[in-house]
């Protein structure tokens, strides 16, 4: 909550997240919320892509938290 830009949005997650002990592992909770890469290869070629199914919500709330972290200069990473 202390973070920037993350305050307002933690209750968000919080609430529509619940109880994270429903997900059997954390790849279950990623492919729910929709940042769990696909394989999107062909032949030779290894790639991967983010899924469009889950809940897209959550997935934004995701992303601008994290994009919020990333213009702030005085986030403490190193």
């Amino acid at each position: 909550m202390d973070l920037y830009g993350i305050g307002p949005l933690c209750g968000k997650l919080l609430a529509d997240t619940g109880d994270v002990g429903r997900f059997v592992n954390r790849d279950r909770l990623a492919s729910w919320n929709g940042t769990a890469p696909l394989d999107a290869s062909a032949g030779d070629q290894n790639r991967h892509r983010l899924s469009r199914t889950g809940n897209l919500e959550i997935n934004r709330v995701l992303h601008i938290m994290a994009v919020a972290q990333l213009r702030n200069p005085s986030a403490g990473r190193t």
